[in-house]
């Protein structure tokens, strides 16, 4: 569910109206059943929307307990016989719910003139602001704090004590520990690269979720950390981001972990404590990495890698694999092309 601090609630819709201005079928369910919010699948109570697209994802939810689902025919029954609430079919459910969610969440961002100091901002003892810092509506910056110039704190964000935000960087939808350090230029709480087909072609995915940032974690300058889009992008306690890594949404990134310049990580990828990635690494969507595992600069990683251990290559295989498929590559070059010299 939408975060409060950062998203503003509409009035509440009937069913019906949703799955009409969804352009969608109610074919089950009360079209008078209230919705005031949306949620992911495996997150959604009875005052909430939420939409399925295959039986792989609605199999993987133990509970559903959402006040209207959209679906595509297909799931009707399979959702019935589970017990699910009001059903709104359409053969793009994704599309189907975000233009419903439009009408029920916005977020607090696009609300309202944006000041250099909101009145309802609370600034505790020793904050310092940089000359032309903007600090946001309901943003709480902790004691010992300093924003550098030109940085900009979005409204609702939560700043802990003894954090360093570097000049003109730029976080929204986040909430951070103690002795977070963000580098000058750094971007946090965009929404990520998400789109789906329309009946108008490609349209962005709308994100409601947030970045959460443990104690002692540093961004690097000019890296970009996406928002979720639904729950939270996280980095965990005392992890280290090099300058110009993209994460992004809904990334878990455990504690202790390393990411060197250049690196990027797909949406939904989740990291372990102690990871390393050597520069310009990269990681596939939805990829789990280990415990303590190490990823080799310029690596590719496609699918999991087991706890503590090291890979690189593209795509990513173990190291000693890969370093062995790399002598036999020399060798057998060697053997086709001699030591002939075309000048002979």
């Amino acid at each position: 569910m939408s975060d409060r601090r950062f998203y503003r609630l509409h009035a509440p819709l009937e069913a019906g109206r949703l799955a009409m201005l969804a352009g969608a079928k109610l074919v089950h369910g009360d079209d008078a059943h209230v919705l005031s919010d949306v949620a992911a699948l495996a997150d959604a109570g009875p005052h909430t929307v939420c939409f399925v697209r295959d039986g792989a994802l609605l199999s993987a939810v133990t509970a559903l307990d959402a006040g209207l689902y959209f679906c595509p025919p297909e799931l009707v029954d399979p959702l019935l016989a589970r017990g699910a609430g009001a059903l709104a079919v359409h053969t793009r459910p994704d599309a189907a719910f975000y233009a419903a969610a439009a009408a029920l969440v916005d977020p607090l961002e696009s609300q309202g003139e944006h000041k250099l100091t909101a009145p309802d901002s609370t600034l505790e003892d020793g904050v310092q602001v940089g000359d032309g810092a903007s600090i946001g509506p309901g943003a709480y910056i902790s004691e010992g704090t300093v924003i550098g110039p030109g940085a900009v704190i979005g409204a609702g964000c939560v700043i802990g004590k003894n954090c360093a935000i570097g000049a003109n960087a730029v976080v929204h939808f986040t909430v951070m520990g103690d002795r977070v350090d963000i580098r000058p230029g750094a971007v946090l709480g965009e929404a990520g690269l998400g789109v789906i087909g329309g009946a108008d072609g490609l349209m962005d995915v709308p994100h409601f979720g947030i970045i959460r940032l443990g104690d002692g974690v540093r961004i690097g300058a000019n890296s970009a950390i996406d928002r979720a889009v639904f729950g939270e992008t996280v980095i965990g306690a005392r992890s280290k981001v090099d300058n110009l890594v993209q994460i992004a949404h809904n990334v878990q990134i455990g504690t202790d972990c390393v990411l060197a310049s250049l690196c990027g990580v797909a949406g939904s990828a989740v990291l372990g404590n102690g990871v390393l990635m050597g520069g310009r690494a990269g990681v596939a969507d939805h990829v789990q990495i280990g415990d303590n595992a190490r990823i080799g600069a310029a690596a590719a990683v496609m699918k999991n890698v087991p706890q503590g251990e090291t890979w690189g290559g593209h795509p990513a295989r173990p190291m000693r694999q890969y370093m062995r498929e790399q002598v036999a590559l020399k060798k057998l070059a060697q053997r086709g092309g001699g030591s002939h010299d075309p000048g002979e």
